[in-house]
């Protein structure tokens, strides 16, 4: 068993389909088993207009136990708006399916890289009881939103002062969320996930070195060696 799996959230099942439906994050409600494969999920999800991201795909490869679907970058397209829960005729929820898979990838140090952008967030509401954008995310907001959207942003103190509001609005919750967070292995699955993330980025940045060695040197194959300029052969 991986450090800090939740059994409840990802039980030991012979397939995915059972994973996904025993999980705590699972109505009993599921439709799961009575798919139809119509796609009115993907017709209605507005990742899929912009991405690759097929809800009816995934829900198909569940269903065969295609543990492929841990590897597809598709799971993380889904940004839990639920409209495919909403316009299912059969009542099934491929967004809390996608939840279960996102989960499962993670345990097996899939796409723990994908988190790192989060992590900061849960270290915020630890210390301070609220919660706050990531800078990467400010960036993004920046870039998305306009100079005005920025220009408010770092004028926020002065605002709040003419608004006669404090400068800061930060509950102070006496270690509260500090204990929550403790007493459920946050902070263990946090350190966790950094060493998964460290070790992914390490191995990437050697793999990254490695070919670029290759492509420097060559591996002494006429096929591959660029500066063999070939021979052209004996014609009988």
């Amino acid at each position: 068993m991986i450090p800090y799996v939740n059994e409840y959230d990802t039980p030991e099942c012979k397939t995915l389909a059972e994973t996904a439906k025993k999980s705590i994050r699972t109505p009993a409600s599921l439709g799961l088993d009575r798919c139809i494969q119509c796609g009115a999920c993907t017709a209605s999800c507005p990742a899929a207009r912009f991405t690759d991201y097929s809800p009816r795909q995934i829900v198909k490869k569940v269903l065969e136990n295609d543990r492929s679907v841990l590897e597809s970058e598709m799971i993380w397209s889904c940004f839990y708006c639920y409209s495919c829960n909403l316009r299912c005729p059969r009542n099934n929820s491929p967004v809390t399916i996608v939840q279960v898979l996102r989960q499962m990838a993670v345990n097996e140090g899939i796409g723990v890289e994908k988190l790192a952008y989060f992590l900061e967030i849960g270290e915020y509401l630890a210390e301070n009881g609220a919660s706050k954008v990531p800078g990467a995310g400010v960036k993004n907001m920046e870039r998305d939103l306009g100079e005005r959207w920025i220009g408010f942003k770092k004028n926020l103190e002065s605002i709040r002062n003419e608004l006669g509001l404090s400068s800061k609005d930060i509950r102070n919750t006496h270690g509260e969320v500090q204990a929550i967070l403790e007493a459920t292995g946050y902070f263990n699955r946090e350190k966790w996930l950094k060493a998964k993330i460290q070790e992914k980025l390490l191995h990437q940045l050697l793999e990254n070195q490695c070919i670029k060695r290759e492509n420097r040197s060559g591996d002494f194959g006429f096929e591959s060696d660029r500066r063999y300029s070939g021979q052209p052969a004996f014609i009988i």
